[in-house]
């Protein structure tokens, strides 16, 4: 088995190599610490898996998952979530095999790579347990307009309130307005539980216009 790993985490990166050597002891680790690298790594050699850490400097652009796919499209896909696991919906839209954080036990690594090598997926207890929680969470009826959307969107992608004006073509102060308004509808208090609610209605396909 090939498994490529994508992180510039030295200790993730010894880690991974332990779990992986461990389970298959015959199999070969190719490394390369850009998700870019990786579609010219799969250009020549047969992938099996792919191991990518969002940590990595491109690692959140998952069209390179989808060029990736394209070039070795047998390769399974697996993510590494680390600390950010509100991008987990991003990376199930994107068609990730398995997922995992820092939080997951070795034997989920492995238990996940199990499942690449049937070609079914896998996502840890506590991604699991994170996801169970937003199904069951009281739904979502009031809907965002188009300019709250955006501003919220950008909020999410860490853009300062300054930014955030100068892309709406609005003032600093009516972007703490419509933040407000955007914690209210959706029941939040933070940028993190909004990145989480925003992914929760766009994946059900109920994102307000």
């Amino acid at each position: 088995m090939t498994i490529l790993v994508v992180t510039d985490n030295r200790l993730f990166s010894l880690a991974l190599h332990s779990i992986i050597k461990n389970q298959y002891p015959d199999g070969t680790i190719v490394e390369t610490d850009r998700l870019q690298n990786a579609i010219g790594l799969a250009q020549v050699s047969a992938i099996d898996a792919m191991i990518l850490d969002i940590g990595a400097a491109d690692a959140k652009n998952t069209d390179l998952i989808d060029n990736f796919k394209k070039t070795n499209p047998q390769a399974a896909v697996l993510v590494n979530l680390g600390d950010q696991t509100q991008f987990m919906y991003k990376f199930i839209r994107a068609g990730a095999t398995a997922l995992f954080s820092n939080k997951s036990l070795p034997e989920e690594i492995n238990e996940g790579l199990r499942h690449a090598e049937n070609h079914t997926r896998y996502i840890s207890s506590d991604i699991q347990q994170q996801l169970l929680f937003h199904i069951v969470a009281k739904p979502i009826n009031r809907t965002l307009t188009k300019r709250e959307e955006l501003v919220a969107d950008l909020l999410v992608a860490n853009k300062s309130h300054q930014e955030v004006a100068v892309i709406t073509g609005t003032s600093s102060k009516s972007v703490g307005y419509y933040k407000r308004r955007i914690f209210q509808k959706l029941e939040v208090d933070n940028l993190l539980d909004l990145a989480l609610k925003l992914n929760k209605v766009l994946i059900n396909g109920k994102k307000g216009h």
